[in-house]
């Protein structure tokens, strides 16, 4: 019962593709791809299908159903910004179930990808945040009638990415979003999308207003892969017509930022970004009839934002995936001359939004992706770096108040939005009811039951949440900010979570909290670069010493699934099971048959390759050599989870793709060394399967194609019936886990949730899977009281690792 691998899967794998990304450091990996051999450890090596290019996807059928993107990392765990993937379909049900058993609650902790924040020019009370998870397609918009104290869903803007938020003087919102540009004229309460004439490939990244002519619109368009050459547009009529203005660049690139001269609408500066690499920029001085390229003299890396005051032209930008780095610089001359504005305080030279201080230009604000906010107020002269305690925050968007220098919004990812109102001295989590955490994993003390803690991934930040009264109240842990695939508490009640990159910002690994509410890392560390992808952990419940790690290795280490040991309590690791060479496989799972020796353990497996199967490990001696174990398993199985019989230590149910349409149950009675159907097949993908503490027939499972989020069998997995009222808008339900034997919780991509499990309950008679057929929208009222935000220990300022 651990999440899902296959949150590690856009429409293509990273681990095929790694291999050409690690050129960007000079590194050279050979990868081949396993035969398509059900034994395990007998799988030869073959030679691998590279992808080389952004398009390049799994086969057929996998890039329309693997719906947890596999993301394309560097050496170091870096993701690209916006790799794109099939949307995560909603749950939708149309059943309506009384509160009780299987009614569930939105337990948090707030947060969500944020790309921009931005406050109305006519009313200060209102405040609109765009959401892009990752970067991509799939996310949404938020708005506050309170000044962002608290915040509900845009129903019309869901499953929409919002890159831009732009404010005309008359209070008229516009969105640069992943459809097209969206306008309201009522402050965000109702919105229409505007038709740009350049075809579906209408991805914007930036809406620019003309200061002097409200009425004249630019927009920055995505490349599409190449397939958009319209990358700038404008419109001269409030949006109703738009006109090519694209520079005459070498290839398509996506604009990411455009400046109009406040006092000149004829001067236009537009900045480009390429989604793995390249950046340019253009200067217009006849409103885009001809342009200069102004790009020599800067980095050639993507660069995210530009402003431009009449004299002093300021571009920044940057990439975390391949070390691209850019910083901020300057022009007195629009682009002939460069000069860097970012000195040796900056730790991290990303820049993805620049803020000046309309009263005072000498006053420059920029959002750093992995260093929060930097400051200065003598036109860069001397910085003031990570101010107001943001320093371990990704920021994305940095805004004023109209008419209040001294109140700034942050956007970031995964914390959702910040909020200063004493110019950035003190920046405070402001994102209750923004519920778009992007959960991985969650869990439950054994000797506390309120005592819990979820797992959160960004692009490539991330964290571990700790809650103490069953989730109403949450806190951040002072885990470095990096993605984190597990979290569980060990059976003494130790916190534990596991570290998924980027390397850069802290070794990846298991690491542990202390008494002191420090975190220890624990390894397996085989190197300074990114070399483990870990995602499964397991404690022996009669030896405080063993602990059992599964997932794969990763870029120069290889991309075999391997299983690690420690008998030390995480002081040294020994890796006791890694799959053939050339293999792309991963460990999904790891249980021990609880008889009291510790000698016997299972494990899952799944293929990376694309050939869609996957099987059983068994251990017959502590965990010291594993062998494979699929007797009765079918040839095709997908991404399986495990959980134990609370009443036969040797009985273990395994849940697992059967095709793209279908997943199913499987039974061991005997520690793994044979597999028995359950007689369920459903008609969705299933992910993790959770068994009853108490109630050897009571199983539930996650669904991720559609249908209910979760369901339910109380029969021992023969049949199963719908189990998610109140999980309607869930998406990506990836992982279940119990606290105590009477509540069940889920963590998702949209929070978390719990449900109390009553006894007694008759048996429902099971119903068919229900479809994805959208309710009614929703009020976007909030309809609880809001808990109050979650506060924060102090994390670790991000330090790079030594470079090899």
């Amino acid at each position: 019962m651990k999440r899902i691998s296959i949150s590690k899967h856009f429409c293509f794998n990273s681990r095929l593709l790694v291999a050409s990304l690690l050129v960007l450091a000079g590194v050279s990996v050979l990868i081949s791809l396993g035969a398509t051999s059900k034994t395990f450890a007998a799988r030869l090596a073959s030679p691998p299908r590279l992808a080389s290019g952004y398009g390049d996807r799994l086969p057929e059928n996998d890039a329309a159903l693997d719906r947890e993107p596999v993301r394309r990392m560097d050496e170091q765990g870096n993701h690209p910004m916006g790799t794109p993937f099939v949307p995560l379909p909603r749950h939708k049900t149309h059943t309506i179930r009384l509160a009780g058993d299987g009614a569930w609650s939105l337990l948090g902790p707030p947060g969500g990808d944020v790309f921009d924040a931005a406050v109305s020019t006519t009313n200060p009370d209102i405040v609109l945040a765009g959401l892009a998870p990752d970067g991509s397609v799939g996310g949404t918009l938020y708005r506050s009638s309170d000044g962002g104290n608290t915040w509900s869903e845009v129903s019309a803007l869901d499953g929409t990415s919002v890159f831009d938020i732009e404010f005309a003087p008359d209070g008229t919102a516009y969105l640069g979003t992943q459809d097209s540009i969206w306008k309201s004229t009522d402050g965000g309460l109702n919105w229409a999308v505007l038709n740009l004439g350049i075809g579906v490939n209408d991805q914007v990244f930036d809406v620019a207003l003309d200061p002097s002519d409200p009425s004249t619109l630019w927009a920055g368009i995505a490349d599409a892969f190449g397939s958009q050459p319209e990358n700038v547009i404008r419109s001269t009529d409030g949006g109703a017509t738009w006109i090519n203005r694209t520079p005459p660049l070498a290839q398509p690139i996506s604009c990411r930022g455009i400046a109009v001269d406040p006092s000149d609408s004829s001067t236009v500066i537009t900045v480009f970004g390429g989604d793995f690499s390249g950046g340019e920029v253009w200067v217009s001085t006849d409103g885009g009839d001809s342009w200069s390229d102004r790009s020599a003299g800067l980095p050639g890396n993507p660069l995210n934002a530009v402003v431009y005051d009449g004299t002093r032209l300021l571009v920044g930008g940057g990439l975390l995936f391949g070390s691209q780095f850019v910083g901020l610089y300057e022009s007195p001359d629009l682009g002939v001359t460069w000069n860097p504005l970012h000195d040796e305080t900056w730790p991290v030279l990303v820049v993805e939004d620049i803020a000046v201080d309309p009263s005072d230009s000498a006053r420059i604000f920029v959002a750093i992706d992995g260093g929060g906010v930097n400051r200065t107020t003598d036109s860069g002269v001397t910085w003031q770096v990570g101010i107001g305690g943001t320093q371990a925050l990704a920021g994305r968007s940095i805004r004023f108040r109209p008419g209040n220098s001294q109140e700034l919004f942050l956007g970031t990812s995964s914390l959702a939005v910040f909020h200063s109102t004493n110019d950035g001295d003190t920046f405070v989590q402001s994102s209750e009811g923004i519920s778009e955490l992007n959960l991985f994993s969650i869990d439950a003390s054994p000797l506390e039951p309120a005592q819990l803690a979820v797992a959160f991934q960004g692009l490539n930040d991330g964290g571990v949440f700790s809650s103490t009264d069953g989730g109403t109240t949450w806190l951040l842990e002072s885990a470095p900010p990096t993605r984190y695939s597990n979290v569980r508490f060990a059976p003494d009640g130790t916190l534990y979570a596991i570290s998924s990159g980027p390397s850069s910002v802290a070794q990846e690994g298991l690491y542990r909290r202390e008494t002191d509410e420090t975190w220890t890392p624990l390894g397996p560390d085989q190197g300074p670069l990114y070399e483990s992808d870990l995602d499964t952990m397991r404690f022996s419940l009669n030896d405080p010493n063993l602990i059992l790690l599964g997932g794969a290795d990763f870029g120069v280490a290889g991309f075999e699934a391997t299983i690690w040991r420690s008998t030390d309590a995480g002081q040294s690791w020994s890796k006791v099971f890694e799959s053939a060479q050339g293999t792309i496989e991963n460990v999904t799972d790891l249980e021990i048959v609880e008889d009291g020796t510790d000698q016997n353990m299972v494990a899952s497996w799944t293929s990376l390759s694309g050939d869609n199967i996957g099987g059983a490990l068994r251990s017959t001696d502590g965990g010291a050599s594993w062998f494979d174990s699929s007797t009765g398993l079918p040839a095709f199985f997908r991404d399986p989870r495990l959980c134990a019989s609370p009443t036969d230590p040797e009985s273990f149910v395994v849940s697992a793709w059967l095709s793209f349409q279908s997943g199913g149950l499987f039974r061991t009675t005997d520690s793994g060394a044979s597999w028995t159907s359950t007689g369920w097949t459903g008609n969705a993908t299933v992910g993790d399967v959770a068994c009853h503490p108490l109630d050897d027939q009571m199983l539930f499972v996650t669904q991720l194609s559609g249908g209910d989020a979760v369901l339910r069998s109380q029969d021992g997995g023969a049949t199963f019936a719908p189990f998610s009222n109140g999980l309607e808008n869930v998406v990506a339900p990836r992982e279940l886990a119990f606290a105590g034997s009477s509540r069940l919780l889920l963590a998702s991509a949209k929070g978390s949730y719990g449900t109390d499990l009553t006894t007694g309950t008759p048996t429902p008679t099971p119903t068919a899977t229900a479809t994805a057929t959208p309710t009614a929208t929703p009020t976007t009222t909030p309809s609880s009281t809001p808990r109050p935000t979650p506060v924060a220990r102090p994390r670790p300022t991000p330090a790079p690792r030594p470079t090899p």
